[in-house]
């Protein structure tokens, strides 16, 4: 299908997997599966950013760990993978600003969650710009 292709998994154990157009063709995001398990990337357990998408989330994976959606809605399946972290910051990309307000509410009842604005998506920033936005925050 010409994608670059991430592999969501839980427990260590391949569920299911999300894969990006290479070339324009087709949904720019196609799910293989029918899991509602979020991709995650990083291995800290002290907090996580929630994005929207596994590009952003490789993106930010060496400050924090980093847990996709794959999309702008919050599942309870999200939740129960976000209640394991000590804090939660949620960085949905700038058109879903609403959503994202409404999701730090939401999980603020399981996990201190805080929003962050953004202005450029991660994945779209520069390395160091992006390094510092996410260490800014998460410094606090």
């Amino acid at each position: 299908m010409n994608r670059v292709v991430f592999l969501v998994k839980q427990k260590g154990r391949v569920v299911d997997a999300a894969g990006r157009s290479l070339d324009g063709r087709g949904p720019k995001w196609y799910r293989y599966g029918s899991s509602k398990h979020p991709f995650v990337c990083g291995d800290r357990d002290d907090s996580a950013v929630v994005v929207e998408d596994c590009a952003s989330a490789c993106c930010a994976s060496n400050i924090c760990s980093a847990v996709a959606l794959l999309g702008t809605n919050l599942l309870t399946e999200h939740i129960e993978v976000l209640k394991q972290y000590d804090r939660v910051f949620v960085a949905l990309d700038k058109d879903a600003t609403d959503k994202a307000i409404t999701m730090v509410r939401t999980l603020h009842s399981h996990v201190p969650t805080r929003l962050m604005v953004l202005h450029t998506d991660l994945k779209n920033m520069e390395k160091d710009e992006r390094n510092d936005f996410l260490r800014s925050h998460i410094n606090r």
